[in-house]
């Protein structure tokens, strides 16, 4: 039977407003972000940083084309950061995720 500390050592955020602060702050790795559902699409932008300025990591483009009713998703991602790890949500995105990192 696997050991959740030892064999599971990601720390989890959860993360469902329009305007969040940093993620983290430092260096980490970025496992996966679990895009849980949202109330009104948009995008979100995954940062390297602690703000919008940091360098991008990717974009969840989470537009009319994806049902607002779902089931949760993972995004994978097993990637560095150095500055830290921040979320922006634009387009007017309402939407619910869980972020793991170490």
């Amino acid at each position: 039977m696997p050991n959740p500390v030892a064999d599971f050592p990601w720390t989890y955020a959860h993360v469902a407003a329009t305007t969040v602060p940093a993620v983290r702050v430092g260096p980490g790795v970025l496992h996966t972000i679990n895009f849980n559902g949202m109330t009104v699409v948009g995008v979100c932008t995954v940062y390297d940083g602690i703000d919008n300025t940091g360098t991008v990591i990717g974009v969840l483009q989470l537009t009319n084309l994806v049902h607002v009713s779902c089931q949760p998703v993972p995004f994978i991602y097993d990637c560095e950061f150095t500055v830290g790890l921040h979320l922006e949500f634009t387009a007017g995105l309402v939407a619910d995720f869980t972020v793991t990192y170490h």
